[in-house]
C-alpha cells in the first residue's frame, strides 16, 4: 500500500473541502487553523436543562480551588519524569507515535475503545464548560465538532462578549470545569473497572508468552511436569528435576488438555555480545547442566549458585544442546557494571556481583503471571506506591486489552470482559485529557485559570510575563521527555 500517495490524496481532498466549507457554509463552519469548527445547536437545550441543578455550583467551586493543587501535582510529575529520562538509553527512547493519545496514531490505544473513550472524555469536558457558563448567566451560542479529515475534538461555545465582560474569577471557574469533569470521570470509571475485574478468575498454571521450544505455543497454560502440579509460574522456579532429562508436560491449549514430551532444564534464552558466555561460545537454546560442577535443576538453584561467585572469578560451565555436552571455563564480569552501562543509575547491588552475560528460563519459556495481573487490575495499590502508574501503563505493555493469546489465562464472561475494556479506556482517556488540561500552560484550561487568578489582575504586564514563563517551563518539561532520551 502506497501510504505517501494516500496522504497526498487526503491532503488535496481536505484542502478542497476546507475551501468550500469556509466560503459556502460561513454560518455553520469556521476555520480553526487547518481544521474546521462545525457549529450546531445540538445539545444546547440539554446543557440549559442540566445546568439548572445547584449541584454544579459546588462542583465548579470545588475544582476551581482544587485545580492549582492538581496542576502542581502534574508539574511535579513532569519534573520527576524529567529526571527519569536521564536513565533512558538512546536505544530505548519511546517512539513519537506514543506522544498523542489518539487512537489510530498511538499504537497502545485500540481503535474502537479509544474512539469511544475519546468521544466521551472530550464531549463531557466541553459540556462542563457550557454548564459552568450557564451557571454564571453566560449564553451558550453553539456546540459542535472540530474536524481535521476526521473528528478530532468537540467544543461548546459560550458567548464571547459576555465571557469577556465576566469577572476574572468567573472566567477561571468556567475553564476549571472542563478538566474537573475529566478528573471526576477518571475516578468513576476507575472504580467501575476495578469492580468488574473482581468477576474474573485466574486459570491455574503457568501461561506461555513465548518459547524457544516449538512444542509450546503462546497462550498455552502449563498444568504439570511429570505429574508435578504447576499451579502458577512460581512453581517452575523450584522444581527438582535432573537437567537434560526428557519430561512429560501437561498443558491446556485452546481449552483442550494435551501432553508434550520435551527436554527439561534451565535454557539459555539470550547471549549478550562481548560478555563472558558469548566469548566462551555458549549458544542460545543450550541447557545449563552444571555450574562449578553443581547440577542446575531450576532457576532459583542457578541464581543462588551464581551469587556465590564474584566478578573476576573463573567457573566451569557444562551445557547440553540435545546432542552433545559442552564444557567451558568462564571468567565472570560485573553485573553492576553491566546495569550501569544499560542505563540503571543506581543498581543497588555489590560492584563485584558475578555476571555471565546470559538470560535464562526454565524450558526456554517466557511466562505471564496471571495472578499478579488480576491483583493489579483489582487493586492497583497492590503493586506498591507506584501501582497506579503501573496500572496506567498497562497499554504500553499491550496487556489491556489483553492480547488474544493471554485470554486463556483468565475465566471471564465476554460481556464483563468488554465492559472491563470500556471502563478502563474511559478511565484512561479521561485521565490523559484531564491531566493535560490541568497543566498551567496557555492555551490549555489550566493556563487560562492561571491567567485569570484575581490576585494577578492588578498588573497585567507582570501577569502575562509570569504566565508566559510558567507556560514555557511546562512546555520544556513536556518536550524534554521526547528529546532527552535522544540526545543523552
Amino acid at each position: 500500500m502506497n501510504w505517501l500517495l494516500i496522504i497526498v490524496i487526503l491532503i488535496i481532498a481536505w484542502t478542497a473541502v476546507y475551501y468550500l466549507a469556509i466560503t459556502k457554509l460561513k454560518s455553520h463552519v469556521a476555520p480553526y487553523g487547518p481544521a474546521l469548527l462545525i457549529k450546531t445547536q445540538a445539545g444546547v437545550k440539554t446543557i440549559e436543562k442540566v445546568s439548572k441543578f445547584k449541584f454544579w455550583d459546588y462542583f465548579i467551586s470545588f475544582y476551581y480551588y482544587a485545580l492549582p493543587f492538581f496542576a502542581a501535582a502534574g508539574v511535579a510529575l513532569l519534573v520527576y519524569e524529567a529526571f527519569l529520562v536521564l536513565s533512558i538509553p538512546r536505544s530505548a527512547a519511546p517512539s513519537l507515535s506514543y506522544v498523542l493519545a489518539l487512537p489510530g496514531i498511538n499504537p497502545a490505544i485500540p481503535i474502537v475503545w479509544g474512539i469511544i473513550g475519546l468521544i466521551v472524555a472530550v464531549a463531557l469536558h466541553e459540556a462542563s464548560h457550557g454548564i459552568a457558563a450557564r451557571r454564571f448567566g453566560i449564553s451558550v451560542r453553539s456546540t459542535g465538532l472540530l474536524w481535521l479529515i476526521i473528528p478530532v475534538g468537540a467544543f461548546v461555545e459560550p458567548d464571547e462578549e459576555e465571557t469577556k465582560k465576566a469577572e476574572p474569577k468567573t472566567r477561571a471557574k468556567i475553564f476549571a470545569a472542563g478538566p474537573g469533569m475529566n478528573v471526576t470521570l477518571t475516578v468513576i470509571f476507575l472504580v467501575l473497572a476495578i469492580l468488574v475485574a473482581y468477576s474474573f478468575a485466574p486459570v491455574p498454571g503457568a501461561p506461555v508468552q513465548s518459547s524457544l521450544i516449538p512444542a509450546f505455543h503462546p497462550g498455552d497454560v502449563l498444568q504439570s511436569i511429570d505429574g508435578i502440579s504447576i499451579p502458577n509460574i512460581t512453581a517452575l522456579s523450584d522444581l527438582s528435576i535432573t537437567p537434560g532429562n526428557y519430561v512429560n508436560v501437561t498443558l491446556l491449549r485452546s481449552g483442550h488438555e494435551l501432553t508434550e514430551r520435551v527436554m527439561y532444564g534451565v535454557y539459555v534464552t539470550a547471549v549478550l555480545k562481548n560478555y563472558p558466555a558469548y566469548n566462551a561460545g555458549i549458544t542460545t537454546g543450550s541447557v545449563i547442566i552444571s555450574l562449578g560442577n553443581q547440577k542446575i535443576s531450576n532457576i532459583t538453584n542457578f541464581q543462588n549458585l551464581e551469587d556465590t561467585y564474584k566478578a573476576g572469578q573463573t567457573v566451569s560451565v557444562e551445557t547440553f544442546n540435545g546432542t552433545s555436552y559442552n564444557f567451558y571455563n568462564i571468567t565472570f564480569a560485573s553485573r553492576y557494571s553491566y546495569l550501569v552501562s544499560s542505563g540503571v543509575a543506581n543498581p543497588g547491588i555489590p560492584k563485584d556481583s558475578a555476571f555471565m552475560g546470559i538470560e535464562v528460563s526454565v524450558l526456554g519459556l517466557s511466562l505471564f503471571d496471571q495472578y499478579s495481573y488480576l491483583s493489579l487490575i483489582r487493586n492497583p495499590a497492590s503493586a506498591g506506591p507506584l501501582g497506579f502508574f503501573e496500572y496506567l501503563g498497562l497499554p504500553f505493555h499491550f496487556e489491556l486489552p489483553l492480547p488474544s493469546v493471554l485470554l486463556s489465562t483468565i475465566y471471564s464472561n465476554p460481556i464483563l470482559l468488554n465492559l472491563e475494556y470500556l471502563f478502563y479506556w474511559l478511565f484512561w482517556l479521561n485521565f490523559a485529557l484531564g491531566l493535560m488540561n490541568l497543566l498551567p500552560i496557555v492555551p490549555l484550561d489550566g493556563g487560562y485559570v492561571f491567567l485569570n487568578i484575581p490576585a494577578l489582575q492588578k498588573n497585567k504586564k507582570a501577569r502575562d510575563a509570569i504566565v508566559a514563563a510558567v507556560s514555557l517551563i511546562v512546555l520544556f518539561l513536556i518536550l524534554w521527555e521526547l528529546i532527552g532520551p535522544r540526545i543523552i
